[in-house]
């Protein structure tokens, strides 16, 4: 078994910013229909700007535990996406050129972990992953 990881930190502000200007086209390119739903369903300003700071984060990282960054390689925003599940705990679900790519290099599990705190908002990927035979 072997081990993956990727990290991505984001100052908030800058999505206070896109937030408050109502910047759909960044949005939409960004994030998925859920991942805006979930986002905007907070009526708070500052707790939207976290929600979409923190899976943008999640992006990067999962992008960096993948060894392609992302919108290169055929890994765009979209093909990762940050949903939660029964407990309400993030999870990443990989679809597209991610899931492609992931399932060349054997991965069978990833796990991530968000948080926000004095104005910036981190995430953390962890992939476990096997040679595929």
């Amino acid at each position: 078994m072997n081990v993956r990881c990727g990290t991505d930190i984001v100052d908030i502000s800058r999505f206070v910013k896109i937030v408050e200007d109502d910047n759909k086209p960044f949005i939409n390119k960004c994030f998925t229909e859920s991942e805006i739903e979930y986002c905007n369903s907070s009526k708070d300003l500052t707790k939207k700007a976290e929600r979409f700071a923190a899976r943008f984060a999640a992006k990067e990282a999962v992008g960096k535990a993948l060894g392609t960054g992302l919108m290169s390689e055929g890994v765009g925003m979209h093909d990762i996406e940050v949903v939660k599940d029964s407990k309400g705990a993030p999870e990443v679900k990989l679809t597209g050129g991610a899931l492609a790519h992931a399932t060349a290099l054997g991965v069978n599990s990833v796990s991530i972990s968000l948080s926000h705190d004095g104005g910036m908002a981190i995430a953390y990927c962890v992939m476990l992953w096997e040679k595929p035979v």
